[in-house]
């Protein structure tokens, strides 16, 4: 789950997964930061029959079990659902579930496609690249007939090259971010370019690009530095901000880092792929 949560009811042997992220969970307590945390990636295949016999069965919670039988041959929506879930066991607290129920209103008003990035942005965040491209690619489709060309599909095209430089599919990221820096006028989509060009060209065309855009000269040094004085590598850290720091390593001679870190990154593609495609 990424995250430490005191469990106080029953643990299951066998864990809930949410088929869309692939997350699994053990408890009520998980269950409800999973509800609580993603309510726009939660659909009726979720929360359905399926949850409802799991926690009769492996949490011994059966009252809340019939309740959700219960709101489920009503047809209810499934915010409704995850509310009864969420305030059954009181894990978190009156006022954080009426944030939550404002967080439900506020996802019905939306417009569609606005719904529809918040469902990308999710999967980016669970590193599901091919999943979130997919969508972000509907909405720039959407948008771009509509003749759209504002700062959130500039904020889209920046999410985008996000979940393309996940895939290191850095040509397209590129592109993407410099697109989406001339809708958002967003520095960080135009730092990110420049973090990925980084990756893909040599020093000298580097140093071109940067006083291309107007850039001041030690902007390269600068970008160089925050990459080498990052972080050490978790597996919570982007591909593409591994990559950097391998390339940081290379410029600097350090092969042996080098060769360790492209090592790491290519056993972690082949993962997140084998992940994504299943």
């Amino acid at each position: 789950m990424g995250k430490i949560i005191v469990c106080n009811t029953k643990t299951a042997q066998n864990p809930y997964t949410f088929l869309n992220t692939k997350v699994s969970v053990y408890s009520y307590e998980e269950l409800c930061y999973y509800l609580y945390n993603n309510m726009v990636l939660v659909g009726e295949e979720d929360v359905s029959a399926r949850l409802s016999a799991w926690i009769r069965r492996e949490l011994d919670l059966t009252e809340l079990a019939d309740k959700i039988d219960t709101l489920l041959d009503k047809h209810a929506f499934v915010q409704d659902i995850m509310v009864e879930i969420l305030v059954y066991g009181g894990y978190y607290s009156s006022e954080e579930v009426r944030q939550f129920m404002a967080e439900c209103q506020k996802l019905r008003t939306l417009k569609s496609y606005e719904v529809e990035k918040l469902r990308a942005d999710g999967y980016l965040r669970y590193k599901h690249y091919i999943k979130a491209g997919a969508i972000y690619d509907e909405v720039i489709c959407y948008l771009e007939k509509e003749k759209q060309e504002d700062e959130f599909l500039g904020n889209v095209y920046h999410n985008k090259a996000v979940a393309l430089a996940g895939n290191l599919q850095l040509d397209e990221a590129k592109s993407c971010f410099i697109k989406a820096y001339s809708l958002n006028k967003n520095e960080e989509s135009l730092i990110e370019y420049f973090c990925v060009l980084a990756v893909t060209v040599d020093t000298a065309t580097l140093e071109k690009e940067i006083k291309k855009r107007g850039l001041p000269a030690n902007f390269l040094e600068d970008l160089m530095s925050e990459v080498g004085d990052s972080k050490e590598d978790v597996r919570e850290l982007p591909i593409y901000n591994k990559v950097q720091k391998a390339v940081y390593n290379r410029l600097h001679g350090h092969i042996e880092d080098y060769d360790r870190r492209m090592d790491t990154i290519l056993s972690e593609l082949k993962d997140e792929f084998r992940d994504q495609l299943v």
